[in-house]
């Protein structure tokens, strides 16, 4: 079953006073292209959450943010360093002895020196089976991701087959009216090639004349475009079953059944046919529209 390339996956998960939320926002792009966006603390394992979320994207760009927040019971807890607190006092204190410098420092200036408060970083730093923590809520918002982009695929999937039976059922008109086409296309050909004959002040060779009516009655003969453009129809009702990204594949047929059409309107000289043409190659231009949003 197909894929949409658009989708959006969330998961949210917590440990002790700390909240995790994983958001994923997935567009259309060319190539598979993941971009992660990670608390300082967690800076290394940026590769793994890639890995996780690349494991069941197949095309697209994914935007992931991860965002850590802490519990509305801890929110107002100062956390301090008490150990790395002592050592600052000890060694202020050393200092103003020993150049015999005034006490002035204040409890608030200690509060500005580097890693008194234990900021949310070193929380998450300290959170025990981090890695798995985190490998655990991406991968259940990949699975969020997934499912909303399945939901998707399935409205395109179903979208494209009922626009795919227009163009067989256009397609076999076509095919019932080459022979019809063919007929009317030689007597409005002989016709004129009678009058040409008439205004002729020197005589014609009426067999070779006849080999080359013949001749371009064939060239215009789009017997082999219309079994063709069958063909890729085939070929795309296939795709739309196949589990594997598809997106190019689809985008591939509708260029080749754009290419039949445009053949199929230009040889054909026949009204009916022609105006059959121009309908696929709306209808075309519609699914290809629809194929840009697919995996």
């Amino acid at each position: 079953m197909i894929r949409s390339m658009t989708g959006y996956g969330r998961s949210e998960t917590a440990r002790g006073p700390l909240r995790l939320i994983v958001e994923m926002r997935a567009v259309n792009h060319r190539y598979c292209e993941i971009a992660a966006r990670l608390p300082k603390a967690w800076g290394m394992l940026e590769d793994r959450v890639k890995k996780i979320v690349a494991h069941g994207v197949r095309r697209g760009r994914v935007e992931v943010t991860l965002t850590m927040e802490r519990s509305e019971e801890q929110a107002g807890d100062l956390q301090l360093d008490w150990s790395l607190a002592d050592q600052y006092i000890q060694t202020i204190r050393h200092i103003q002895s020993r150049y015999s410098l005034p006490d002035t420092f204040a409890a608030k200036d200690l509060l500005t020196l580097p890693g008194i408060l234990q900021s949310a970083d070193r929380l998450v730093a300290a959170v025990e089976d981090m890695e798995e923590w985190v490998a655990s809520a991406v991968q259940a918002a990949v699975d969020d991701l997934l499912l909303m982009k399945k939901r998707e695929g399935e409205k395109l999937s179903h979208d494209l087959a009922q626009r795919l039976a227009l163009l067989e059922a256009w397609t076999n008109q076509i095919r019932e009216m080459v022979p019809e086409s063919m007929k009317d296309f030689r007597q409005r050909l002989q016709q004129r090639v009678t009058q040409v004959v008439e205004l002729t002040p020197f005589e014609l060779d009426e067999q070779r004349l006849a080999q080359e009516i013949v001749l371009f009655a064939d060239r215009s003969d789009i017997t082999e475009e219309t079994t063709r453009l069958i063909s890729h129809c085939t070929q795309f009702s296939e795709q739309l079953t196949n589990q594997e990204a598809v997106g190019r594949k689809l985008d591939f047929l509708l260029q080749e059944m754009n290419r039949e059409a445009n053949t199929i309107a230009s040889k054909a000289n026949y009204l009916p046919i022609q105006r059959l043409a121009v309908e696929i190659k709306t209808e075309l231009e519609k699914m290809r529209e629809q194929v840009q949003n697919i995996e």
